[in-house]
């Protein structure tokens, strides 16, 4: 069989195009799938054409998994695990020979690995993701977990919750020890305990408990990524909700509504605060816990990931007595975490250093934390205004979401006070037209703003299973800027397989300047703005996350699938190309 890619093979059979291959490249560029489904995601052919054109073109048997009964002596030569992370079935035993279904026949190293661990001789043949799945989920049996299974979860003496009561806000713990002895504990409140726990282990930041059609699926995010950790029968749903409700002091007779509640959990010597949100949805209540660890979630601002040149200017701006930094970036970034680390580093007792969160994620010694509550009318802005009748030195805003909080903290920062807050763009110069859009006049921009700081979260590089590879040139049609050291991770336990451990900032920075005031109190383009910024000297997201690939920190294929990043697809170095360069490693 020779070694060519399904990309050759479906444009040579004519299925898809040149231009229909690079566009399928592009997208499945940083994301862990295979060539295949993202061809079939995007429409251009279906799993089956696939596997009849692959059939073809390498003379590999075209099977139908539904006509095999393999025997369990046949299914203990490859795990389930395998079979589903790999798209591979095993099928049929001849002598020395094995025979094996999978959807991608060119997946030389699992073919390999297969045939090292058993013994014997590998026949691939070829099948659709779709035929595979359903087949194994025949040969394997349910993966769903039956009530013997959850009498079998061992129970986890030494976690309890710690449930908010809503009377005089006082707190009632609720102890596993004196709900059920060892024997005798009752399955679903083991079950939602193991979840839970598991994830705290797992140092996940959030759980999802999502209702199928016949399952409830599980997932655990790690390191910003999601993972599916278990299913378990839609049959006892209902309780497993009902019991993630009471926890969190929701109603649970209402499932037409969402809720959102709040709990802890201490397992050992680690408290962590849960946020926990229900959302109605066609198969059942779908419910995201956010689980906020204060040993991890409280960051030095030396450990966010800030290079040199950033962290300075930040810091002179943070230390200024007055003015507004705002940090910029999209859900999940990491703002929160960074603006707690500036307020740990400005805390003293000559300060008074007062934020408005909603909700409070972490508490905060010798700070003054309100919460907000929409709900009565305690919005950003009316709570901005209470506050500057506390005599503030320091205000962290936990949002600006409209023009009313934006003018507000615009002019406190003129009055004589540092104010923190975040807003959702994607970098710092589209946060300047952000402020203009919603209503903020453009000298109060330029008096007010002394910094903006826009981010992302990367992952980064097991150390356990870091190796130096070749640097890429060309990857997928995208020109990347020269590479001398290049690493990844093959993955380990350390690691749970994925190659990456943990997470770093990469950060933008934008210092407000007097050329760039004056472009901003006349008409501009983004593209004025960015070159201001250039010449000021500000490094972009790509730029800073280029320079962790380049350290060992990251790989190139993560910052690409996290990164905005786009690139001229000519090689000539023309005046214009040069200019259209540098708004493009601007972020443009």
């Amino acid at each position: 069989m020779g070694k060519k890619k399904l990309g050759e093979i479906l444009t040579k059979a004519g299925l898809i195009t040149e231009e229909q291959l690079h566009t399928a490249l592009l997208l499945q560029t940083g994301k862990n799938k295979r060539l295949g489904k993202v061809i079939v995601e995007l429409g251009y052919v279906n799993g089956e054409q696939i596997s009849e054109t692959i059939s073809q073109q390498l003379s590999v048997p075209l099977v139908n998994c539904n006509n095999y009964s393999p025997s369990k002596q046949l299914i203990s030569l490859v795990s389930r695990e395998t079979a589903e992370r790999k798209l591979i079935c095993p099928l049929e035993i001849n002598g020395k020979t094995l025979m094996i279904a999978m959807a991608d026949p060119l997946d030389f190293r699992t073919i390999d690995d297969i045939s090292f661990k058993t013994g014997l001789k590998i026949i691939p043949a070829v099948a659709s993701e779709t035929n595979i799945l359903n087949t194994i989920e025949r040969i394997y049996g349910s993966s769903e977990i039956t009530w013997e299974v959850l009498n079998e979860i061992p129970t986890y003496n030494e976690v309890e919750f710690v449930k908010e009561e809503i009377r005089n806000d006082e707190k009632h713990e609720i102890s596993f020890n004196a709900l059920f002895k060892d024997s005798e504990a009752p399955p679903i409140v083991k079950l939602v305990t193991m979840v839970i726990a598991d994830a705290v282990n797992f140092s996940a930041s959030d759980i999802h408990i999502e209702p199928r059609e016949k399952i409830v699926q599980v997932r655990y995010r790690i390191d910003g990524e999601l993972k599916n950790v278990l299913t378990f029968p839609s049959r006892i749903r209902d309780s497993v909700i009902s019991r993630i409700k009471i926890i969190a002091n929701m109603d649970i007779t209402n499932r037409r509504f969402p809720q959102d509640g709040r709990s802890a959990l201490r397992l050992k010597d680690k408290t962590v605060d849960l946020r926990i949100s229900t959302l109605p949805s066609i198969y059942g209540e779908t419910i995201v816990i956010r689980l906020l660890d204060p040993t991890t979630g409280l960051i030095p601002l030396s450990r966010l990931g800030l290079s040199e040149n950033i962290m300075k200017p930040l810091i002179n701006i943070i230390n200024q007595p007055q003015g507004m930094l705002l940090i910029t970036g999209p859900t999940g970034s990491g703002k929160t975490t960074t603006l707690y680390s500036m307020l740990q580093q400005l805390r003293t007792e000559t300060k008074n250093i007062i934020t408005i969160e909603e909700p409070v994620e972490y508490k905060l010694a010798e700070i003054t934390q309100v919460g907000m509550n929409e709900a009565i009318g305690f919005t950003f802005a009316n709570a901005l205004r209470s506050v500057l009748r506390q005599d503030p030195d320091i205000i962290m805003v936990g949002e600006i979401r409209d023009a009313e909080t934006a003018e507000i903290g615009a002019r406190s920062a003129l009055t004589g006070h540092l104010v923190l807050s975040t807003l959702h763009t994607n970098d710092t110069v589209s946060s300047i037209t952000r402020l203009l859009d919603i209503g903020l006049e453009s000298f109060l921009v330029t008096s007010a703003v002394s910094g903006i700081l826009a981010q992302r979260l990367i992952r980064k590089i097991c150390t356990h299973c870091k190796i130096q590879i070749a640097p890429p040139n060309d990857l997928h049609g995208i020109i990347l800027p020269p590479l001398k050291n290049n690493y990844k991770g093959t993955g380990c336990s350390k690691c749970n397989y994925t190659g990456f451990s943990g997470r770093v900032g990469v950060y933008e920075l934008l210092s407000m300047d007097t050329q760039l005031r004056h472009v901003i109190t006349r008409k501009f383009s983004e593209d004025d703005l960015w070159e201001c910024a250039r010449q000021s000297g500000t490094q972009t997201l790509f730029e800073d996350a280029w320079s962790k690939v380049e350290e060992g920190i990251t790989t190139v294929e993560e910052i690409l699938s996290k990164i905005p990043y786009q690139q001229s697809m000519k090689k000539e170095d023309t005046p214009s190309s040069r200019k259209k360069s540098r708004h493009i490693l601007a972020g443009k």
